[in-house]
């Protein structure tokens, strides 16, 4: 019996050969000699059956960014099988006059962390990666700082692949202010976040004409049509997406009346185009995204106009009063099944190949290199970084005809002895690949992040950056993810505390009224759905707490040194909830589709499911955060415990409807 090879195994040792080749392989040969194949041969399979495992390896070598030069007969160039198929090198690795120093490589790992969305994080961690493979070390970190971008929409992968192929999509949509759902077939261009949502940007085949779509309210898997893209379309979509949203804020103003010093006031001045004491004139795109913000805020807010909206809140908020009138059924909550943790995604076959095509020229880079700092720089364990050491050794040519047969080694007493790493045989594999289009724009949207945070990387940093991954990217592919900037004066002076390591004092305004004196350590800025928080160690709570900046009045930097460091504390950079001493748990029902939506609110929360309902026990430090939360769900998220809980958001509700009505 034949030994099974790896997907990996075989798509490495396909690669291998594909480079090592001048005038290319025809399929045959390919079929004859390359590991993976030749062991199919052996088993009795037909040809068709290794014609479609090679297009699927095509493919994904191709994902990889990795562009296959068919030499074909000019004069039947559709007879594909005396085709020859060859990898050139210089086409597929960085280009040689393309360099990084430590200090942008800094700037480009700040940029990958800023994704919290498994994929793109993959994505952009990838690419740093390879740039480490060029020999570049970050003599130091850049700290202080933590740009967030999440993408935690269930469509937003399934989306950035099908733009990055090119590929035509179909998915339900649910139309704004119903429950109709539509069928949208849609040439995806452009991902765009705007006001801390995600929307898609494309040509809806159905009308004709450009569309943006909320990815919130895609509520099918998304699926391609078999149709191709035209790439011409790309060019610039991103930009008039934002243009196009931008637009229509500016031409939809709602007046808005809120209590002084209140959330709603905090939150609404911030984006105001113009305020006095109590009202405000505030831009938005979504009446109904609105709505579910304003219905947040119970009685601190009152639509004054226009009428629409206004019914929309009231709406919103009778729903919440009524779902917390009387006393709620438990019985359902305490059936449910417990939702266990997500177990680490395996690395898929495409991702492993992506790694050793990177550790081989990382590790051909350096001297003698201990198993530990491999498996750190790569993000597997240590066992993993042995695994793919022993794969590797099992990769070489093709032996036969211009194949020298020579396999990859490592030296085996220095790594079982010593437990370091060295490569004694190379095979074709020496250079860096060059980014692929996803990679390049995940680090350009985390780019998009750190230039707005004030001490970060200059301007003309960023833009040589940018133009460097084009340099370094496989394609010409425009920016198709693309991140609206956020602003807020306040943290230029909360950016300088932290690199000084100067106490800042404030007064803050908990989320249910209260104004306190704070003194806080700065460990860091956080940006994170478009808006500011500061995570530091609290002087009166003496410990780690997140304050969101619009809550903060009378800014000081003191002289006084701060004591506690970023490492000290215990925080995680980029989680805005940490769980607190005082905290209360509060037992909250929602329907499991508007998990995604809730994301932030469950990082330490107790999950379970019946049926399509998910019930949460979160921790919030009063019961104004899980009255604020219950308005905003308008109606769908319901508070069964603790009581005092459960009566406030009835009376929160109650009040704002009630405050809301027309005279």
């Amino acid at each position: 019996m034949a030994e099974r090879i790896s997907a990996a195994e075989r798509m490495l040792s396909l690669t291998v050969a594909l480079l090592s080749t001048d005038q290319g392989l025809t399929r045959a040969q390919i079929f004859g000699s390359v590991s993976g194949y030749v062991e199919r041969v052996a088993t009795g399979a037909d040809e068709p059956a290794l014609e479609r495992m090679f297009e699927r390896d095509k493919e994904t070598l191709a994902a990889l960014g990795t562009r296959l030069e068919v030499i074909g007969d000019p004069e039947n160039p559709q007879n594909l099988r005396d085709a020859r198929y060859r990898i050139p090198q210089d086409d597929n690795a960085l280009p040689d006059d393309l360099e990084f120093d430590s200090a942008e490589l800094a700037v480009l790992s700040l940029a990958a962390d800023a994704w919290t969305e498994a994929t793109m994080s993959r994505e952009a961690r990838a690419a740093v990666r390879k740039i480490g493979a060029l020999g570049v070390e970050t003599d130091e970190a850049i700290t202080g700082f933590a740009p967030r971008l999440s993408a935690r929409d269930e469509s937003f992968a399934p989306l950035q692949e099908a733009i990055d192929r090119r590929h035509e999509v179909r998915f339900d949509y649910l139309r704004p202010g119903s429950q109709r759902v539509r069928t949208r077939r849609v040439q995806p261009l452009a991902l765009v976040q705007f006001q801390g949502r995600w929307h898609l940007h494309g040509l809806d085949v159905g009308v004709g004409e450009p569309r943006t779509f909320l990815l919130s309210r895609i509520v099918s898997p998304v699926s391609t049509t078999g149709t191709q893209v035209d790439p011409s379309l790309l060019a610039g979509a991103a930009e008039r997406a934002l243009a196009g949203l931008r637009e229509v804020a500016a031409r939809q103003h709602a007046t808005i009346e809120a209590v002084p010093d209140s959330e709603a006031a905090l939150r609404l001045g911030r984006r105001a185009s113009s305020a006095t004491d109590r009202v405000f004139e505030v831009p938005y795109v979504d009446a109904y995204l609105l709505a579910d913000e304003l219905a947040s805020y119970g009685p601190d807010a009152r639509v004054v106009d226009p009428p629409e909206l206004r019914a929309l809140v009231v709406d919103r908020l009778e729903r919440v009063a009524r779902v917390h009138a009387g006393d709620p059924d438990l019985a359902p909550a305490e059936g449910a099944t417990l939702v266990k943790a997500k177990r680490r995604t395996p690395v898929a076959s495409a991702d492993r190949v992506r790694t050793v095509l990177t550790l081989v020229p990382w590790l051909l880079e350096r001297d003698d290199v201990p198993v530990l700092r491999v498996a750190e720089a790569f993000d597997v364990t240590p066992a993993e970084v042995r695994a793919m050491l022993t794969n590797l050794t099992l990769v070489g040519e093709p032996a036969g005809d211009y194949y020298s047969g020579q396999m990859f080694d490592i030296d085996w007493d220095l790594l079982e002895d010593h437990d370091m790493v060295r490569l004694t045989q190379t095979v074709g594999i020496d250079r860096v690949q060059r980014f692929t289009s996803r990679e390049s724009a995940a680090l350009i949207a985390g780019l998009q992040l750190v230039a707005a945070l004030p001490g970060a990387a200059d301007a003309d940093t960023i833009a040589r950056l940018r133009d460097k991954l084009g340099q370094g990217s496989a394609t010409a592919t425009p920016d198709t993810v693309v991140v609206d900037e956020p602003v807020d004066d306040r943290r230029s002076e909360i950016s300088r505390a932290v690199r000084e390591r100067r106490v800042v004092a404030f007064d803050y305004r908990t989320p249910d009224g209260e104004t306190m004196a704070r003194r806080v350590d700065p460990a860091r800025l956080l940006l994170a759905g478009g808006q500011w928080y500061l995570q530091g160690w609290c002087h009166l709570r003496e410990g780690d707490r997140t304050f969101l900046l619009d809550r903060m009045s009378g800014l000081e930097v003191t002289d006084d040194t701060a004591t506690h460091s970023s490492e000290q504390t215990g925080s995680r950079p980029g989680e805005l909830f940490e769980r607190g001493d005082g905290d209360v748990d509060a037992l909250l029902r929602f329907p499991t589709r508007m998990r995604t939506l809730l994301a932030d609110y469950l990082v330490h929360a107790e999950l379970r499911e019946s049926g399509s309902d998910t019930f949460a026990s979160i921790p919030f430090a009063s019961p104004a955060g899980a009255r604020r939360l219950a308005a905003y769900g308008g109606g769908d998220v319901e508070v069964l415990s603790p009581p005092a809980a459960r009566e406030a958001a009835r009376t929160w509700a109650q009040s704002g409807a009630i405050h809301n009505a027309p005279a």
